[in-house]
């Protein structure tokens, strides 16, 4: 990555802490309408039922699986947190979402998150259409970068806690450790 990329994205990151500062804790309602459109393909191929989203707390985190840094250690800190979380794992579904669709197929994704220390972890496709609509929703910065097969997809790097109601209601940065995304899980999951 070069400097003026590094230096957009450590801006980025900085942007996001002031906000963590005084918004993450609070509720962030998503556009139920566009969410109800939105189009999802499971690693089998087929469609997401949208109840989905509706039966457990989501906790999303978006990237691609060509990535060489930052995807890898957010996914395996998923994979170490929900494991730490032990029964309260189940009140989770974790969710990769890929920006990278043109590379990321299904089959492609399914097999990428085998390399994760949960079986708690589902990956999505979205269709153009969704991904255009995610990114505007979550503010989601995504670049592609390159040319040919070898490109990379520049982005933003945080993780989405939703609740059964597709509210945001904690987002932290991509790199936070699997045990403080842990911890604060469990007080989510509290009655």
């Amino acid at each position: 990555m070069d400097r003026s990329r590094l230096i957009k994205i450590s801006f980025l990151y900085l942007i996001f802490q002031i906000f963590c500062l005084f918004g993450c804790q609070s509720k962030s309602e998503i556009n139920q309408e566009v969410w109800s459109r939105l189009g999802f393909v499971l690693p089998n191929g087929e469609s997401i039922d949208p109840k989905f989203w509706k039966e457990k707390k989501s906790v999303l985190y978006f990237g691609f699986s060509h990535c060489p840094d930052m995807c890898p250690l957010a996914l395996t800190n998923f994979g170490r947190a929900s494991l730490i979380l032990g029964e309260k794992a189940k009140d989770y579904r974790f969710v990769f979402i890929t920006l990278d669709p043109e590379r990321d197929s299904p089959s492609t994704l399914d097999k990428y998150v085998q390399n994760f220390p949960s079986k708690n972890l589902t990956a999505l496709s979205p269709n153009v259409e969704s991904l255009e609509a995610l990114t505007s929703m979550f503010g989601i910065v995504r670049e592609k970068v390159g040319e040919g097969k070898s490109y990379r997809i520049d982005h933003s790097n945080f993780i989405y806690v939703l609740d059964e109601k597709l509210n945001t209601i904690k987002t932290f940065p991509g790199g936070v450790s699997a045990n403080a995304l842990a911890t604060e899980l469990r007080k989510l999951s509290a009655p």
